[in-house]
C-alpha cells in the first residue's frame, strides 16, 4: 500500500538506528576511558570503528594518538596523515600529527604543516634546520657513561656546546635542549627571531640550531634548543648558573639511564640489547606531547591514575593536586612559602605509600603547590600528581623508548 512502510523495512530501521546510537553511546565510554587513561580499553573501541561510520575520522585520530603514545612513529604517522586527509579543520589531530613529525626529525615537514595552518612563527624553529636530520650522533653507537656533577638536589652533567663548556640540568619534566641566551650567544648558535609585537609570552620563544653538543662519550649534532633565562633554576643548581636543560626530547633518542646510587648518566642506543640482570620492577609508560612521560601509579588510598615522570624537581617524591590528596585521604596544607627544591608557595604533607607501576615506596614526602594545575586535565587525560626525583634516589632508572618500560635496579 502507498505510503506504508513495509514491516521488514522497519525492522532494520530500528535495528540500524540501535546501531547508530550505540556507536554514539561506545564514543563516548571511549573517551572517558581516554580522559581517564585506560588508553588500551579506548582503543579497543576504536579499533571497532568501521570506515563507514561518521566517527572513523574521530577513531582514526585516537588511534594515532595511542602508537604516538607508544612511540610507533611510523604507525602514528600514517594512522594520523589518514585522518588528516579525512578532516583537513580538526586542530586535535594536526597537533598530533605535527608531534610525530617532530619526533620522527622530519623537521622539513613540519614547517610546511606549520605554515598550512598559518604558523609561520613557531614554522621559523623547524626551517633552521632546512632538509637536516636533527639529533645525528656522531661515530659508531655505544654507550656512554657521564658523571653527574652533582646529584642532589637534581643532578647536573658537564658538557661543551659548539666547542664551550658548561653545566646542565637533566630533566624528564622539560621538553628539548633549553639554553640560557647568554650562553647561546657567547657559543654562536644560530636562533630565530622573536614574533614582532612579542612581549616576552609564550609565543615569543626563540629557537636555536646547536651544531654540536658533546658529553663525554658521545656526539650530538644538530639539536634543536629552546631559549630560556636560567636565573630561575639556581635554587636547583647550588647558586651556579647553568647552560641550560637537557630535557627529555634530546633523552629519548637513547636508552637512558639515571643511576643515582652511582651518581651518573648512562646513555644506550636505543637498539642495542637491554640488560634484565637486577631488574626489580618494569613500569610501562606513555610518551605524551613534546616531553610528557605518563606512568599508572597510586598514592595512599586514591585510585590508580596516570602520573607524570618529573625528574628535575628534588627535595621531595611527589606532588598533587588537591583532587588527588583528597581522594587519597591525605588532609591538604596550606602553602606559606617556597620549600626546598621549589619557587613557589607550598607545603609538605606525609605520605603512607606510592606506587608507580609494580615499584612500591613507604614514608615518602609530598609537596603541594609545585604541581601546574593546568596540567591536571591540559593533555586530554586526567594527571593526578608528579613523581619527583626522591621516589627514584635509591635506583638505577633506565628509560627506554623502544620497548615503552621504565626498568629500575637496585
Amino acid at each position: 500500500m502507498k505510503g506504508v512502510i513495509p514491516l521488514a523495512c522497519t525492522a532494520w530501521f530500528v535495528i540500524l538506528t540501535a546501531a547508530h546510537a550505540a556507536s554514539e553511546a561506545d564514543m563516548r565510554r571511549a573517551e572517558t576511558l581516554y580522559q581517564q587513561g585506560h588508553f588500551e580499553e579506548a582503543r579497543a573501541i576504536y579499533q571497532s570503528v568501521p570506515k563507514s561510520d561518521k566517527f572513523y575520522e574521530t577513531a582514526l585520530r585516537q588511534l594515532g594518538a595511542f602508537a604516538l603514545y607508544k612511540n610507533h612513529l611510523a604507525e602514528a604517522e600514517l594512522m594520523l596523515a589518514d585522518a588528516h586527509a579525512r578532516n583537513p579543520i580538526d586542530v586535535s589531530c594536526d597537533t598530533l600529527l605535527a608531534e610525530t613529525y617532530v619526533r620522527e626529525g622530519k623537521y622539513f615537514d613540519m614547517a610546511d604543516l606549520l605554515h598550512q595552518l598559518r604558523r609561520p612563527d613557531r614554522a621559523a624553529e623547524f626551517e633552521l634546520f632546512g632538509k637536516s636530520q636533527p639529533f645525528r650522533i656522531a661515530g659508531k653507537p655505544a654507550a656512554a657513561t657521564i658523571p653527574f656533577q652533582w646529584t642532589d638536589p637534581v643532578p647536573v652533567v658537564r658538557a661543551t656546546l659548539n666547542g664551550l663548556d658548561g653545566l646542565f640540568l637533566l630533566d624528564t619534566g622539560a621538553p628539548e635542549l633549553i639554553l640560557d641566551p647568554e650562553f647561546a650567544k657567547a657559543a654562536h648558535v644560530p636562533l630565530t627571531s622573536p614574533p614582532a609585537g612579542a612581549s616576552g609570552g609564550a609565543g615569543s620563544a626563540v629557537f636555536g640550531r646547536v651544531a654540536k653538543f658533546v658529553l663525554p662519550g658521545v656526539e650530538v649534532d644538530d639539536v634543536p634548543a629552546m631559549m630560556l633565562n636560567t636565573r630561575a633554576f639556581l635554587p636547583l643548581s647550588r647558586e651556579k648558573r647553568l647552560a641550560g636543560v637537557i630535557g627529555t626530547e634530546f633523552l629519548s633518542h637513547f636508552r637512558f639511564t639515571l643511576d643515582y646510587p652511582h651518581d651518573r648518566l648512562v646513555l644506550e642506543p636505543q637498539d642495542s640489547a637491554p640488560k634484565s640482570s637486577g631488574v626489580i620492577a618494569e613500569i610501562p609508560f606513555w610518551f605524551v606531547g613534546d616531553h610528557f612521560l605518563l606512568a599508572e601509579g597510586r598514592v595512599d588510598a586514591a585510585a590508580k591514575q596516570l602520573f607524570v615522570i618529573n625528574t628535575g624537581v628534588g627535595g621531595y617524591a611527589f606532588a598533587a593536586p588537591e583532587s588527588t590528596l583528597r581522594g587519597a585521604g591525605i588532609a591538604v596544607p596550606t602553602p606559606k612559602g617556597a620549600q626546598l627544591g621549589v619557587v613557589s608557595p607550598s607545603a609538605p604533607f606525609p605520605i603512607k605509600q606510592l606506587s608507580l607501576g609494580s615499584l612500591d615506596e613507604k614514608n615518602l614526602s609530598g609537596m603541594y603547590g609545585p604541581f601546574p594545575p593546568p596540567l591536571e586535565m591540559e593533555l586530554g587525560v586526567h594527571v593526578g600528581g608528579m613523581i619527583a626525583q626522591e621516589f627514584f634516589e635509591p635506583y638505577a632508572v633506565t628509560f627506554d623508548f623502544v620497548r615503552m618500560v621504565i626498568m629500575v635496579r637496585k
